[in-house]
């Protein structure tokens, strides 16, 4: 009982001492270099002049805000270089149509399916089964930021080396979001939060330290298992 104790309370110390850092971190930039770092494809400096498909990897529902933007990416990218798009999600009747439709709406008449696997090593090896005339062509690989460097290098370890990712990130705003100058009513005694970070800036950051270090796990897992 004495040694679980003790272990229970290095626990606790371990897990304080980690939620004390993120609370630091999300004060600094350090956590948007992080996602950012993330979402910069390995084969970035490749010869891609001219890729000949776009493959979109998914995994969230329709609408989801993953989905949509990865479709939003995927569209500017199969109209831009004029190329045929391939969806990789696992089999959803219902998505597989909306998503379908929304390309189609976005003007992007040639979309191709490969709904086997249920995750990224699984995906890239049942397409290198199912679309083996893609292994030399050129590719543009379009996933979430987080995802980026795990999907293009999981395609190079099972033999797709002509490929470079897109990370499907969001736009930024352009528009203050201070409260100077605003009629806000309510109670006045109690004051306003004036700093746009500890409104906004610091609970986003919060949220991306926790998918950079899901992802940085997940990578570590796969390099591990000899899948990147």
């Amino acid at each position: 009982m004495k040694y679980l104790w003790k272990s229970i309370k290095i626990l606790f110390f371990i897990l304080g001492f980690v939620f004390v850092v993120m609370l630091v971190l999300a004060f600094t930039s350090a956590p948007f270099y992080m996602y950012y770092n993330l979402g910069k494809s390995p084969n970035q400096n490749g010869d891609l002049k001219t890729p000949q498909m776009v493959m979109m990897f998914g995994g969230a529902g329709m609408p989801s805000e993953d989905n949509l933007m990865r479709l939003y990416h995927t569209t500017a990218l199969a109209r831009h270089y004029d190329v045929p798009v391939l969806l990789i999600h696992p089999k959803d009747s219902l998505c597989q149509a909306e998503m379908t439709r929304l390309l189609h709406q976005g003007g992007v008449d040639k979309v191709a399916y490969m709904t086997s696997g249920s995750n990224t090593r699984s995906q890239c090896m049942e397409l290198k089964e199912t679309h083996p005339q893609l292994i030399d062509k050129q590719l543009l690989v379009v996933t979430s930021p987080e995802h980026i460097r795990r999907t293009v290098k999981s395609l190079n370890k099972v033999g797709f080396i002509n490929v470079v990712g897109v990370a499907a990130f969001p736009a930024t705003v352009d528009f203050d979001l201070s409260l100077k100058k605003q009629k806000l009513g309510g109670n006045n005694a109690v004051p306003s939060v004036e700093s746009v970070k500890m409104r906004y800036t610091f609970f986003n950051y919060l949220k991306l330290e926790i998918t950079c270090i899901r992802e940085y796990l997940a990578l570590g897992y796969y390099r591990i298992k000899g899948w990147i």
